[in-house]
């Protein structure tokens, strides 16, 4: 059995960690796989392959729930409030370079974001695949984090560093 991406991993003697970098529509990202028993049966399997074979669309979604949050929700607001008002307060053009200057400078910043890593965790329901976005890492370590549940939609959207 093979899981894409991972072409050395044995679902029969799993160890808990697994690393690699892709490409995607977005760039390259870190991919991780996380496990906590030693095999993985067939159905497993399947169902890990079925996400890594979805990984561009549920960046594309994860991206559509981060525009919901910041139109309807508090996390993202948060987020690049902490960037802009707290963070970057006295020159936002540091974090803003690179982005369209007719926008409003939170539209302009949700442009610097960029998926930096999704971490796979095929032994946990609720927290399938996490995704996490973030503006440069050089000037910034806090991410704005996407939690997946086993069916690939949002269970929930954090702030964390």
């Amino acid at each position: 059995m093979i899981i894409k991406y991972f072409d050395t991993l044995d679902p029969d003697k799993l160890e808990d960690y697994y690393a690699t970098e892709i490409e995607l529509d977005s760039g390259k990202i870190k991919v991780d796989l996380n496990f906590e028993s030693k095999r993985l049966g067939r159905e497993e399997v399947e169902k890990l392959n079925n996400c890594l074979n979805k990984l561009s669309s549920v960046i594309k979604n994860s991206w559509q729930w981060i525009m919901s949050d910041y139109k309807n929700g508090a996390e993202v607001n948060e987020y690049i409030s902490f960037h802009l008002d707290d963070f970057f307060e006295d020159d936002p053009e540091e974090l803003l370079k690179g982005t369209d200057a007719s926008l409003d400078n939170k539209d302009r910043f949700l442009q610097t974001l960029r998926v930096n890593r999704i971490g796979v965790y095929p032994e946990s329901p609720e927290n399938y695949v996490i995704i996490d976005w973030m503006t440069d890492p050089e000037l910034s370590n806090y991410i704005l984090v996407v939690y997946c549940d086993e069916k690939l939609e949002l269970e929930d959207i954090t702030v964390e560093s």
